[in-house]
């Protein structure tokens, strides 16, 4: 009924996962209204209030969160799309200073597969806020190297990403390391009185190959992978590229260990209109609609923290407004909050002012959810294929963990 500001096509690769909607009776789903108040009187030149407030599945709480970036040599190759919108799409040419040994270069090394991760880092840092869901940052090659514990600001997150050298390293791919990395920054994050769930986002375009042989570097991936399910830490992976697609035992063995979810990404530069749309909280989407109105809100939009807003229209007198949040796996939520609106004549300079501001708060939410709608069509047409790559693995199957995340 309403646009939602979030895809669903975080695809989890177990056949119990795979088949969620026959737990659709066991899936709690909650939501909680921070705004408006019940019984709110809302005073206002236009028949519009903002609703907002947060949702989720599972025990609530607030989010810890570190980014794994892959920085390998081959995240250097293009993505063959536009990442930067300079409107040139860079190309690899090769010069030879030393006969026989040559040197990769890009046309716009903005349009790289690493650029296209460090973007699509950014766009999540930018929707999540900073007070609710803590991050931190990990990067890897052949080691990993942490580059902000969590719980660091916004800005700093964004100006580690600024600070990441151009071109990455060429010296391995190394899971284990970036996986064990991440779980101790989590574990070493400061307690709080709230709930705090805690996850991992992969990206990577390779397969990991450290430590050698690469037999070892699978099964250390693996074992990480473990670690972080009996630690109670979930592992959302997005793999970029063919060569994931085409060898995906490793990403599946690794979903599955830790019961997470896994995403193909087949076209690497499209993995900036995945990651910002990451749902934490398992949600599809939360609704509201004016019942009194029988009108859906506008611009509503679902953050990966499971946050929420939009606008909900009003009439003269009481309006119930009805909240509605969907899981994933079929289970769903409502609750209800009554206001009473009275319009004001908008004729003062001030109320004018509050009057246009409003709805050119609405204006720009509105464009930004047509925008996330038009991605998610894109991103649908993907489903059946990430389907189809997912259940035609059949690597042997892990230990499975002792605990599953939340």
């Amino acid at each position: 009924m309403s646009v939602v500001d979030r895809p669903a096509l975080l695809l989890p690769v177990s056949l119990a996962l795979l088949l969620l909607p026959a737990h659709s009776a066991a899936e709690r789903v909650w939501a909680r209204v921070e705004a408006p108040e019940p019984w709110e009187r809302v005073r206002e030149p236009v028949g519009l209030v903002e609703v907002r407030g947060f949702a989720g599945t599972g025990i609530p709480g607030n989010h810890d969160v570190v980014l794994l970036i892959d920085r390998s040599g081959s995240t250097w190759a293009p993505t063959g799309i536009d990442v930067d919108g300079d409107r040139i799409v860079g190309e690899t040419f090769h010069v030879e200073i030393v006969p026989g040994q040559p040197i990769h270069h890009l046309t716009d090394p903005d349009d790289s597969i690493a650029s296209a991760q460090l973007t699509a880092a950014r766009r999540l840092i930018e929707r999540l806020d900073s007070e609710t869901t803590r991050m931190g940052i990990v990067s890897f090659d052949g080691s990993e190297t942490v580059r902000a514990a969590v719980g660091a600001t916004a800005a700093q997150l964004l100006d580690v990403l600024h600070r990441l050298p151009s071109r990455p390293r060429s010296d391995g791919t190394y899971f284990y390391g970036a996986i064990m990395a991440a779980i101790e920054l989590l574990q070493q994050a400061p307690r709080t009185p709230q709930r705090r769930h805690r996850s991992i986002v992969l990206l990577s375009d390779g397969l990991p190959n450290r430590p050698l042989p690469r037999s070892a570097a699978y099964k250390a991936a693996i074992r990480a992978a473990v670690h972080a399910a009996n630690s109670r830490i979930r592992i959302y992976s997005f793999a970029l590229g063919q060569e994931t697609a085409r060898n995906p035992g490793v990403f599946a063995d690794l979903t599955r260990a830790n019961r997470g979810e896994l995403t193909f990404v087949e076209q690497p530069g499209d993995v900036v209109d995945f990651v910002p749309y990451i749902s934490l909280t398992r949600l599809t989407r939360v609704e509201i609609d004016n019942l009194s109105l029988r009108r859906p809100a506008r611009a509503v939009r679902l953050f990966p923290d499971g946050s929420f807003d939009g606008y909900a229209p009003l009439e003269a007198g009481e309006n119930r407004l009805r909240i509605t949040a969907f899981g994933e796996a079929g289970g769903r939520v409502s609750t209800e909050r009554s206001v009473y609106f009275e319009k004001l004549p908008g004729q003062t300079p001030g109320l004018r002012a509050r009057s246009e501001n409003l709805i050119e708060q609405m204006r720009t939410r509105t464009l930004e959810t047509e925008l996330a709608a038009e991605a998610r069509k894109r991103r649908a047409r993907l489903l059946q294929r990430s389907v189809e790559i997912q259940l035609g693995s059949a690597p042997p199957t892990p230990e499975p963990a002792r605990e599953p995340p939340d």
